[in-house]
């Protein structure tokens, strides 16, 4: 993607509206009960440990990508293979938060529109978007983080006024001990969504600024899980721990609550706008890192490359499963066997050969 720079504001917001993505409006964490607010941060606590040792090979090789660095660690033989498997892990995540997003936009509003259509408009805005280039991504960031957390203020405030939020709902904390928190992060807190986080060693290469870039980065991963935690707790203080657990899409009924004066009322569409955003970031992110991946792999333009990778994910997206209850099963297994290979393993074998590197061509006094 050339010489392109991005500064350390833009990173902060795409990183904060990847986060968020469609993790804002599902029921996260929620295995652990009212506890849910707790384990998302301590999901985050995890995800900013493997987000360290992303740091330590970015620091290392500043100016390569995940697969450039991977080849030159593991060797031509062995490195491209893993290359290419990482490069299929983000079409495929970018397909399944596709297929994510498309499905929860049938569930909330738009009932009788195809699967595909929605699909289809989703991914060809994200593919208009990169083809114009990734800091157009970055920019547009900027605009729309703005755009959520003034939703998300408003919102608030009428829920405030409407008197609907019960903080006693919150209460015990830990009424079943740690226990079903560390579960509830083991299985899934950690990896979704702060584990994802393992693309962004594709785009950090592009980052203004070496040194205070990650600190950034790291930055907007703590305050997205701030804003995640702050949520789950509004929808259990807002509808209860019951409610919030059996519900897809708690956000939504919790919006909902919302009615002063039988004046303002129905304003879910504020619900429908945070999740179209949300899941254009979080593809866009993928895709963009797949495309980095395609044209550092095979040398070719980026560019050429993006509507080719728009129909892999559209239609990886639709194969993905055959309902939404069989796409959230298989997501909890990937979760929880497969996820972990790439963000904690893999990572964690080119830490150690580039530590041994590090020290053996390392200068020897006399």
């Amino acid at each position: 993607m050339g010489k392109v720079k991005i500064g350390l504001l833009q990173f902060f917001t795409l990183t904060v509206l990847f986060e968020l993505g469609t993790a804002l409006v599902v029921n996260l964490g929620m295995s652990a009960g009212r506890d849910a607010w707790m384990s998302i941060l301590i999901g985050c606590l995890a995800g900013l440990a493997m987000f360290s040792g992303y740091v330590y090979l970015y620091r290392k090789h500043p100016d390569m990508p995940f697969t450039a660095y991977t080849r030159k660690l593991l060797g031509t033989t062995a490195g491209t293979p893993v290359a290419v498997m990482y490069i299929v892990l983000y079409m495929n995540l970018a397909g399944r938060d596709l297929r994510d997003g498309s499905t929860m936009l049938a569930m909330a509003t738009m009932h009788n529109t195809p699967l595909f259509i929605l699909s289809m408009l989703m991914i060809l805005s994200a593919a208009y978007v990169l083809h114009k280039g990734l800091e157009v991504l970055t920019r547009t960031s900027l605009m729309f983080a703005v755009i959520v957390l003034l939703i998300g203020a408003f919102s608030l405030i009428l829920l405030i006024l409407s008197g609907s939020i019960k903080l006693l709902r919150l209460l015990p904390v830990l009424e079943n001990g740690i226990g079903p928190v560390m579960d509830s992060v083991v299985h899934q807190n950690y990896m979704f969504p702060f584990g994802e986080m393992v693309c962004f060693t594709m785009l950090m290469p592009y980052l203004s600024h070496v040194k205070k870039g990650p600190w950034v980065i790291a930055a907007g991963m703590l305050v997205s899980a701030l804003l995640l935690s702050a949520t789950m707790a509004l929808n259990i203080s807002v509808l209860g721990a019951d409610i919030v657990e059996r519900s897809p899409l708690p956000l939504m009924p919790t919006i909902s609550k919302i009615s002063i004066s039988d004046f303002i009322q129905r304003v879910d569409i504020f619900v429908v706008m945070v999740l179209i955003i949300g899941v254009f970031f979080k593809v866009s992110v993928f895709f963009a890192a797949a495309l980095i991946g395609i044209s550092e792999l095979f040398n070719l333009p980026y560019r050429r490359m993006v509507y080719p990778v728009t129909l892999i994910i559209l239609f990886t997206s639709m194969l993905d499963a055959r309902s939404f209850t069989e796409h959230l099963n298989e997501g909890g297994r990937l979760l929880y066997a497969v996820y972990p290979l790439f963000m904690i393993v893999i990572p964690a074998i080119l830490i150690i050969v580039t530590a041994i590197r590090s020290y053996f061509s390392a200068p020897r006094p006399g």
